[in-house]
């Protein structure tokens, strides 16, 4: 037995909730991905080139 921030637990205990700590940091990462969409590889980026000396719109 050991003290954790869980409390007091067993060596099986411990490695269970360090599985599932690691499990809940990935998610956090994969989320803070999904709300910024528009950070994308160089590779999938579209560029959009303007023409400024066209004076009509």
């Amino acid at each position: 037995m050991k003290m954790t921030k869980y409390g007091w637990c067993s060596p099986t205990e411990i490695k269970i909730f360090g599985e599932l700590d690691r499990e809940i940091k990935q998610k956090k990462k994969d989320e803070s991905k999904q709300d910024r969409p528009f950070i994308m590889p160089k590779e999938k980026r579209e560029t959009i080139k303007i023409d400024w000396r066209r004076g009509d719109m």
